[in-house]
């Protein structure tokens, strides 16, 4: 949600667990509906449960909320601050805003008159969609503006030409800042285009790579996304295949199988280092230490390891992937501990966030790229249900999230998605076209910093850059 005219407040059913289409007729008992339900959410209630504690450090939580065993930061009756008090509690913030703008963005693809189009990101239609929130929010909800809004999104978004040339202003911002924009705002949206056409790990791949680039041109962002939208395509599309067993859905399994891809296996480090060494813009002397960085934060077991609060990185995207493994790591440690009572997932889900978001530092988006990992792990079904029904926006975004399940759906059982499975095989043989590019083709000289100043696009303080 955005800053709200909290007189003309449009008033919408209050948040249920069922969601109406799907819950309600069994349609959850699909096995990749249930996942796919509990990326969306778990993303939602992520990223509202780390506002209580987004651009705090540890020792201030600490002072805050005095760690005890078991207790846990409180939901949605958090101690508000000058920054988080702008949100209603058990909202989520831009984060999900922005993967919902995506979300929408698939569905007007429907009215395209080709197969192919209605599964592509539609980068135009998107940089409409984002321009509009920033400028006005979700007027459905009475909003005024967007809110939350991250510097790199910014300074592209509010360029003159980018409406026009969306792909080619960001590259420009990138590079008129020397090349060290890596932010986590490109992260923090992107779990939605793992479930368009899940089938087709191709198709999400392009569609996330384009997705990034739209307003993040660095290497570390593209990669951060392209694994971790590979990873939860993989997740859903191993229980589409498997739907038909009788055995129950073991999700400790899939978080042990990730793992081991992780640590053992090597995929996702070596589909970084074909990234980052046949990138052209890539420069040399970097790539040795992108990928050192990349395996270190992936491979992260201790909070520590992370340093979340540190004031000079909290918005960095490595952090915020690694942040989202460590979860699903802690998940697994918990489960696996005799010492842990209580194993139910709805329970060990909270705590783990709840861990991640006493380390403090970007703590909406942390939670909210692990939320949505963990959710496609654990499924709807397992998500606290005493949390969702304190989002005050459910039923609002319910229904248009019946809309995309049923997009998916349709697709697949139309016969209209074709399998395509993204391995050690195949990873470094795919066309494509971005590695080719170079810092000066395409050029992006023609464009002048002719950027309106963000702070003055609106009459609201709340709407300005964070």
């Amino acid at each position: 949600m955005s800053f709200q005219n909290k007189d003309n407040i449009k008033k919408f059913e209050k948040p249920s667990y069922e969601i109406k289409g799907l819950t309600d007729n069994k349609e959850i008992t699909k096995r990749y509906f249930n996942n796919i339900l509990g990326m969306i959410y778990g993303n939602c209630l992520g990223d509202a449960y780390g506002l209580s504690t987004e651009f705090l450090n540890k020792e201030t939580i600490k002072e805050l909320y005095p760690p005890k065993k078991d207790q846990f930061i409180d939901f949605p009756d958090y101690i508000t601050n000058k920054h988080n008090a702008r949100w209603d509690k058990g909202d989520w913030t831009d984060d999900t805003d922005q993967m919902i703008l995506i979300m929408q963005s698939f569905l007007k693809n429907k009215e395209s008159k080709t197969l192919e189009d209605c599964s592509r990101f539609n980068g135009s239609e998107f940089a409409k969609l984002l321009r509009d929130w920033v400028e006005n929010g979700f007027q459905e909800l009475s909003d005024q503006c967007g809110m939350g809004l991250g510097q790199t999104v910014g300074s592209v978004v509010f360029n003159d030409r980018f409406l026009e040339i969306p792909t080619l202003v960001s590259k420009y911002v990138w590079l008129d800042h020397n090349k060290s924009m890596a932010a986590n705002g490109s992260l923090m949206r992107t779990s939605i285009i793992s479930a368009m056409d899940f089938l087709n790990q191709k198709t999400v791949l392009e569609n996330t790579i384009d997705c990034c680039r739209i307003t993040h041109y660095d290497s570390r962002c593209i990669i951060s996304c392209i694994v971790f939208t590979h990873i939860i395509s993989t997740i859903l599309k191993n229980q589409f295949n498997n739907q038909d067993d009788d055995e129950e859905d073991d999700h400790i399994k899939i978080i042990e199988d990730l793992i081991k891809e992780i640590d053992q296996n090597g995929f996702y480090e070596l589909m970084a280092e074909f990234h980052f060494n046949s990138n052209k813009m890539v420069d040399e002397h970097l790539r040795e230490d992108y990928l050192k960085q990349f395996n270190t934060y992936m491979r992260a077991k201790e909070w520590v390891d992370l340093a979340l609060d540190d004031s000079t990185s909290i918005g960095y995207v490595y952090k915020c992937l690694g942040s989202s493994i460590l979860t699903i790591r802690k998940y697994l440690q918990y489960y696996k501990d005799k010492k842990t009572k209580d194993k139910i997932p709805s329970y060990l889900f909270r705590k783990v966030l709840n861990e991640l978001i006493r380390e403090g530092g970007d703590s909406d988006t942390n939670g909210a790229v692990a939320g949505a990992l963990l959710g496609s792990i654990i499924g709807y079904s397992n998500l606290p249900k005493d949390m969702l029904l304190e989002m005050p926006n459910k039923s609002w975004l319910d229904v248009q999230v019946v809309d995309f399940i049923n997009l998916v759906d349709s697709r697949i059982k139309k016969s209209q998605v074709e399998q395509f499975t993204i391995d050690k095989n195949n990873f470094n043989k795919l066309n494509l076209s971005y590695l080719d590019e170079t810092d000066s083709n395409p050029n992006t000289d023609f464009l002048k910093p002719k950027s309106t100043n963000p702070n003055k696009s609106t009459e609201n303080e709340n709407c300005i850059i964070q």
